[in-house]
């Protein structure tokens, strides 16, 4: 699964685009309560929010066939039994079971078309690009553009807050950098070269958090210079994101 991860200190927005098609081999979660079928036109079973399923076939116009990966409970609301009693949630088991095959239907409900109750899930084995364009210098407490560009590879894991779920990605990443070093002349005078190097980097991203995605990530940089003064010392970046 490719994911692409920008690491910045500023808060970056994403905004709503209309939804493509579900791919093949790919795997998803369901954003809210879906409805699928053990059979073509057939038994409307409840599945929970947040399960996750892989597309096993998507050539048919009117359904895709998928399997469950993570299956997660149906919350009701139940109506309150006389003016003393509140309304309040229950929670049962979805109508599905993993490694099964289900069918999707490709109609639209209520004019929502299905791609849009649906993301590209993160988690198990995810990898893709790793930008990181600003860096918090550890041994001078500095704020640096030193940019990097690498790949990162992780996997993910459902963790479960309250009645929701979050999916947390510890993640390794390597990549080359561009730095400023200052350069003392003869003369007195300073210069400052741009040098190339190789950057290891560390952390972890959440998502799915109230629709917030935060990334943190701790590295180190090296051009081979012992002389330059942050030469294998610690950095970290963050990044702050909001799904509109």
């Amino acid at each position: 699964m490719k994911n692409v991860m920008t690491i910045v200190l500023l808060s970056s927005f994403s905004l709503a685009v209309l939804a493509d098609e579900l791919e093949k081999d790919k795997r998803y979660r369901a954003k809210t309560e879906i409805v699928v079928d053990d059979k073509k036109g057939g038994s409307n079973l409840r599945v929970g929010s947040q399960s996750k399923f892989l597309v096993i076939d998507n050539d048919e116009a009117a359904h895709y066939a998928i399997k469950f990966t993570n299956i997660y409970p149906v919350n009701d609301i139940k109506a309150k039994a006389n003016r003393d009693t509140d309304s309040y949630k229950t929670q049962s088991a979805s109508d599905v079971i993993e490694d099964t095959v289900y069918y999707l239907s490709k109609s639209p409900t209520h004019g929502v078309p299905v791609e849009s109750k649906v993301e590209e899930s993160i988690g198990g084995i995810v990898s893709g690009p790793l930008i990181v364009p600003f860096k918090y210098r550890l041994d001078d407490k500095s704020v640096g553009g030193d940019a990097t560009v690498g790949y990162y590879a992780g996997y993910g894991f459902d963790v479960p807050i309250s009645d929701q779920y979050i999916t947390v990605t510890p993640f390794l990443s390597a990549g080359l950098t561009q730095v400023s070093v200052a350069t003392l002349e003869e003369d007195g005078t300073s210069s400052t070269e741009n040098k190339s190097g190789f950057s290891w980097a560390t952390g972890l991203l959440i998502k799915n958090w109230d629709s917030v995605n935060i990334g943190i990530v701790y590295g180190q940089d090296r051009i081979g210079d012992q002389n330059w003064e942050h030469e294998g010392e610690g950095w970290f970046s963050i990044s702050v994101g909001w799904e509109l």
